[in-house]
């Protein structure tokens, strides 16, 4: 059982309340002038929280906008950094919200486009195009995990396999882990251990535990939540001793680390390997993400980013909210629901 299961509770109820003020009767959300695109984690939380006609509407406005062709890509001129370093993300989000809507002519042609990104030979999944046979494809963890979570739930398990080989294969190469953990990597330059031009500082290409500014170990709980899955399918022990490979990994990180949104991810990775093992100490961890994600957050239920309430943070946390009330409350029983 949850320790500070009612909190959750009441946390993720007025998180969703909150949401559903900010969408337009139309679907549409303010401010509109962001594009769909800025809203792409919108559907799937309101979909876990129960909202489904409020779902399907904000997914209608981001096909709409952004799927007038027909090869699956959601195309939007207004895609912000994050979604053009990691050029799938958004993508999985709307693909598995329509999905579980039954939303089939959305989801699958989405999903068609995604798989274009992986590498079949690496298992790895492109970062910022499809694969070419030609290129040398900068390949990185994130959009590896998270494409093929989703996947999974489209049943794409052989996919899965592959990037999670993928996975192993970036723990191997490590020049200094378990302090430094690099994210990206290149099939014929190798691992991207120097900072290219363009990136503003060295976290956009590595997680060190000893640097007490705010790192990306969000990464680390997509990578976790990705291979917890996988084990409960597999049952093979090096799936699940990767995930705990990268839970031991954040284990290192400053006390900096749970004043930070990765909070949330390292939840739900923790969540769902609680759920994979049965072990204590992963429920544990996952509550104290959780409340560190609520401490930073707003009495009203909302999270602010950049001086401003973000209803995409507070849309996210509703997922890890959602998913440790399913498999905390009674975890012998439950089984997560994204």
């Amino acid at each position: 059982m949850l320790k500070h299961g009612q909190i959750y509770q009441e946390s993720v109820e007025k998180s969703l309340s909150w949401m559903l003020r900010q969408i337009n009767p139309d679907g549409t959300i303010n401010p509109v002038g962001k594009g769909a695109i800025a809203y792409y984690k919108i559907p799937l939380a309101l979909v876990l929280g129960g909202k489904s006609i409020e779902a399907k509407k904000v997914i209608d406005w981001i096909v709409k906008e952004t799927m007038e062709s027909s090869d699956g890509d959601i195309k939007s001129e207004k895609r912000q950094k994050f979604a053009l370093d990691y050029y799938t993300y958004p993508n999985t989000w709307v693909c598995l919200a329509s999905h579980l809507l039954s939303l089939f002519d959305i989801s699958y042609p989405i999903w068609n486009y995604i798989a274009t990104f992986q590498d079949p030979e690496t298992g790895g999944y492109c970062s910022r195009s499809p694969f070419a046979p030609d290129k040398d494809n900068l390949q990185d963890m994130i959009s590896s995990a998270w494409s093929s979570m989703v996947g999974l739930h489209l049943g794409k398990l052989k996919e899965a396999v592959k990037a999670a080989d993928f996975l192993e294969m970036m723990v191997k190469i490590q020049p200094d882990f378990p302090r430094r953990l690099y994210y990206y990597w290149y099939p014929k330059k190798g691992l991207v251990t120097k900072k290219p031009p363009e990136e503003p500082d060295e976290r956009f290409i590595r997680i060190d535990t000893e640097d007490k500014t705010e790192n990306f170990y969000y990464i680390v709980g997509a990578v976790m939540a990705f291979l917890a899955k996988l084990y409960t399918i597999t049952k093979e022990k090096k799936h699940l001793q990767l995930a705990e490979t990268f839970f031991d990994f954040v284990k290192r990180a400053p006390e900096t680390l749970y004043s930070s949104e990765s909070c949330g991810k390292l939840c739900y990775g923790s969540t769902l390997l609680y759920r994979a093992t049965r072990e204590l100490k992963y429920i544990e961890a996952a509550e104290k993400f959780m409340l560190s994600v609520i401490k930073i957050g707003e009495k009203d239920g909302y999270w602010i980013r950049g001086g401003v309430p973000t209803i995409s943070s507070t849309a996210e946390f509703c997922l890890w909210f959602y998913n440790l009330l399913f498999i905390g409350w009674n975890g012998n029983k439950q089984k997560s629901i994204i």
